[in-house]
């Protein structure tokens, strides 16, 4: 399906029509701060992604692997000039003034308008001399094509439209620096000194007219960060395409601004110098290329132009130093030559990409509501898939001969592929991409067989524990500062090798991933589950078929303690045993199969038994919180549900202990603002929790994701009036109020506009807001 006017966006976007946006502020300074003009990332998955801002600037580069970096760059951007038949020539940069003092000869206007639906955003812009300019990017990030999803592409298409009643010429310029060696290091600032080499040159091919933005190479092979950018146009019939080779982007600009607004087209400067090491004080020229399209335009008329960004850096490194391979060099190669190449394949396919990503956006909408709240917000968390400090590595060259795909938890708690968080987003990714979903469990798998006995020390008791112990599935996968894929739980805030709910959530992620992968698959992964399950039986200390806490906070709340059967791991326990006696008989162990199924029947009666108090589900049965109100209370019954697995506990003791939540963490203690993760908290209980400094810590805290958790809950149950209640609140909080869309956090604050760790996981459990398999 393709839209009739793609310059025209649907309504499930999200709308912003200029005006002051309001800034969140972190609930701790030390943390990263929310920015004020967010927007659509564009990037591959695997390949860093670059933020183009609802103001029009390039704003927000996660190209290093690992890292996130905020700053503007006057020499990236587009550049309008327009002239209408016997006036003079006017030209505005299609971006606010930066305030960095380069480029000053450009007089800058910003977006007047903006609208998103990831992969695509829409910007619309003031007329110059009559003419308007609106402009469509996006990445090709469609579902079910992994290949092409994983290109470090960036498509802008742009519409010049002559509103005038006479005819007009019309040119735009997409302006780009030479980035090479900018994003080799940690840091969240624009980089003070970067590699020396950089030069431009032209290039040609059957749908592109370009620079590329090179670097000089002494070795065989590209570091991290180096390699070749590209920018480029697509011919059109009726264009005129011109190019600047190399201008200093640090200057004022001069060079290229005043030619381009006289002549209306890219001056012709085509030497390209090679970029030196400067002086701290006084730094070398900044490398830029430029590529303009110049058109006619009849009173009324329009024009469409389509240009490109390609990045081709094929290596990425972490704090240890191992190199790996981004995924797309599967297809493109590894020398770091291709992005010319890349450009034209992508112009070539911008129409064909776009389709496709329509026809995605029209079936989400078509399930559940094309309304902003509904479609729009589940579609607009998979920013995260280009955002997330994404990696998606090759198997050529890994120690383990496979691929591998990571997510960030969030800048703040820099972990990849933290599991209790993942078990939230992994149907997001698996039902657009299974084999990274697949992936992700395969690594858990693979590390819960295996074991670590190098020592970490425990952040708050200095205590010395196991990196990895045997049987125990790890918290994540490594942290960006060592070794990730290779050395796990980089976390060391608990012992992960304690919690309740990560043997659970693998169990849980191989039987949901296994029904895409099949049967061998799975059959494969299962002495992973027979390990897990084994694991955690140690931890019936009663012999009632239902693990118990510790009292420690042992599981994804991990500033909450919970002590004997508590509703979330007794939930997720029961699930997982009825998802491991079906894999158990799949893989021929039919004894321990009806073993497990006879322990979850019987655990579900207890579970019931103990935990209902007749309104609600308790946290736990032996915990200081033990009365509260729990906002995930049903998780374990809600996944054990959604998969196929039966009913853990009766669907009207379910509906009515939902029902409970909404009214006290929703309605009353969270004030319509979102579900607060812990009501009716007993005054005696803030004394025992661990976070002295900030006892909202988790328990009055609003937490995007496991609110679009209970959201799907209260669906699944029959409650859709409830459920689409606070999805439409959720939407009003981060996307208009708090202005935190495209970098949700794990939490905001009720009645103030602060919180915490933005670019979260956790809130692609938005994706449940759709039934299983739509």
């Amino acid at each position: 399906m393709r839209r009739n006017d793609p310059f025209s966006a649907p309504r499930s976007a999200l709308c912003r029509d200029g005006g002051d946006l309001p800034l969140s502020a972190p609930k701790w300074d030390v943390l990263l701060h929310p920015v004020r003009e967010t927007g659509v990332p564009l990037g591959g998955i695997g390949t860093g992604g670059i933020m183009r801002s609802s103001s029009g600037a390039f704003s927000r580069w996660t190209i290093k692997a690992g890292d996130v970096k905020h700053f503007t760059l006057p020499a990236a951007g587009f550049l309008l000039r327009a002239q209408q038949d016997g006036d003079r020539p006017e030209a505005r940069a299609l971006q606010p003034d930066p305030g960095t003092g380069e480029m000053t000869s450009l007089d800058f206007v910003p977006a007047e308008a903006w609208q998103g639906l990831f992969p695509k955003a829409w910007h619309r812009h003031a007329p110059v001399a009559g003419v308007r300019a609106d402009c469509l990017s996006f990445s090709p990030i469609v579902p079910g094509d992994l290949a092409t999803a994983s290109l470090p592409v960036a498509l802008f298409r742009w519409k010049l439209t002559n509103e005038a009643d006479r005819s007009a010429d019309a040119a735009l310029a997409f302006t780009f620096p030479n980035l090479n060696g900018w994003f080799r290091s940690f840091g969240e600032d624009r980089p003070r000194r970067t590699a020396t080499g950089g030069f431009n040159t032209p290039f040609e091919g059957r749908e592109a007219f370009g620079v590329v933005l090179d670097q000089a190479q002494a070795g065989e092979e590209r570091g991290e960060g180096q390699g070749q950018w590209a920018i480029a146009c697509r011919p059109e019939p009726g264009v005129a395409l011109s190019r600047s080779v190399c201008f200093d982007g640090y200057g004022d600009g001069a060079a290229f601004w005043s030619p381009f607004v006289k002549e209306g087209s890219a001056p012709p400067l085509d030497q390209s110098w090679v970029v030196e090491g400067g002086f701290r004080e006084n730094r070398p020229g900044l490398a830029t290329g430029a590529v303009a399209a110049s058109v006619r335009l009849a009173p009324g008329e329009s024009a469409v132009l389509t240009f490109a960004l390609v990045w081709d850096l094929p290596a990425i490194s972490f704090g240890q130093g191992r190199r790996w391979w981004r995924g797309y060099t599967d297809q493109w190669g590894r020398s770091g030559t291709s992005a010319a190449a890349i450009a034209d394949h992508a112009l070539g396919h911008a129409t064909e990409w776009e389709a496709r990503i329509d026809a995605w956006h029209g079936e989400a909408e078509a399930s559940v509501g094309d309304a902003p709240h509904r479609a729009g917000q589940a579609i607009n968390e998979l920013y995260f898939l280009v955002d997330g400090m994404t990696v998606l590595t090759s198997a050529t060259g890994a120690p383990d001969d496979r691929r591998h795909f990571g997510l960030i938890e969030c800048h703040d708690y820099a972990l990849y592929n933290t599991l209790d968080l993942w078990i939230y987003a992994a149907e997001a990714v698996g039902r657009h991409f299974p084999e990274l979903a697949a992936m992700v469990t395969e690594d858990f798998a693979a590390l819960t067989l295996a074991s670590d006995p190098r020592l970490r020390r425990h952040r708050w008791h200095h205590g010395l524990f196991p990196i990895n112990a045997p049987g125990c599935c790890p918290h994540d996968v490594g942290g960006p500062g060592e070794d990730p894929f290779v050395v796990p739980n980089s976390y060391t805030y608990r012992d992960p090798n304690l919690w309740k709910d990560l043997n659970c959530d693998l169990v849980l992620c191989i039987f949901r991933e296994g029904r895409a992968m099949g049967r061998d698959w799975r059959v494969r992964l299962f002495p992973a589950v027979r390990v897990a399950i084994d694991r955690l039986q140690r931890f019936d200390i009663d012999g009632d078929g239902l693990i118990e806490n510790d009292g420690t906070p042992d599981q994804t709340f991990d500033n909450i303690p919970m002590k004997g059967v508590s509703s979330y791991c007794g939930g997720l326990w029961i699930a997982a045993l009825l998802a491991g006696a079906d894999l158990a008989r799949e893989a021929g162990e039919k004894g321990l199969s009806r073993r497990w199924r006879d322990q979850a029947r019987d655990a579900g009666a207890v579970y019931a038994r103990l935990l209902f108090n007749g309104e609600y589900f308790r946290v736990d049965t032996q915990g200081p919180l033990s009365s509260a109100c729990f906002i995930e209370q049903l998780f374990g019954p809600f996944l054990a549900r959604r998969l196929g697995l039966g009913d853990i506990v009766p669907a009207e003791m379910a509906r009515t202990a939902l029902s409970s939540v909404f009214r006290r963490n929703f309605i009353e203690a969270g004030g319509g603002e979102g579900a607060v993760s812990l009501s009716a908290i007993p005054a005696s209980a803030r004394d025992a929790l661990p976070h002295k400094a900030d006892s909202s810590f988790q328990t009055s805290e609003i937490q995007p994701g496991f609110n679009y958790s209970f959201a799907a809950q209260l669906g699944t149950w029959g409650l859709g009036d409830e459920a689409d209640t606070l999805y439409r609140a959720l939407h009003h909080q981060l996307h208009v109020r708090r202005n935190l869309v495209f970098q949700t956090p794990a939490a905001y604050d009720r009645d103030r506009l602060s919180c915490r760790a933005i670019l979260n996981m956790r809130p692609l459990s938005a994706w449940w807001m759709l039934p299983p398999g739509a």
